[in-house]
């Protein structure tokens, strides 16, 4: 089972970390693990290479992991757009968890 974190405080994102396989098909033919994986990357490319972020990105392809943990000095413009990226994302997967309970798990944690 895929397990994806995804940490708030208020109503900003601070990190997301995914782990696992999904275990639905054969690596390589994996629909489930190939969509998790795609808006994990997207999301990645967009905080740290089109906003230029520098966040803090482990990735280990064999486990089948991957963290990303956002600075905490962000402008409020930029914090926004980031918002708006994981927004999507958690909404994406959530959409992929009701189709697919038995091989992926999302938890949005809030810290106030």
């Amino acid at each position: 089972m895929i397990n994806i974190i995804m940490q708030k405080q208020g109503n900003n994102f601070k990190s997301f970390e995914i782990s696992g396989h999904s275990g639905y098909s054969e690596a390589g033919s994996d629909i489930v693990c190939s969509a998790v994986s795609s808006l994990a990357n997207n999301a990645v490319v967009a905080i740290c290479e089109v906003l230029d972020l520098k966040a803090s990105v482990k990735v280990d392809e064999k486990k089948g992991y991957m963290k990303c943990v956002l600075p905490n000095v962000i402008d409020e413009k930029t914090r926004d757009i980031v918002n708006v990226i994981l927004d999507s994302m958690q909404k994406s997967l959530s959409y992929i968890q009701n189709d697919y309970k038995k091989y992926i798990k999302l938890e949005v944690k809030n810290e106030i």
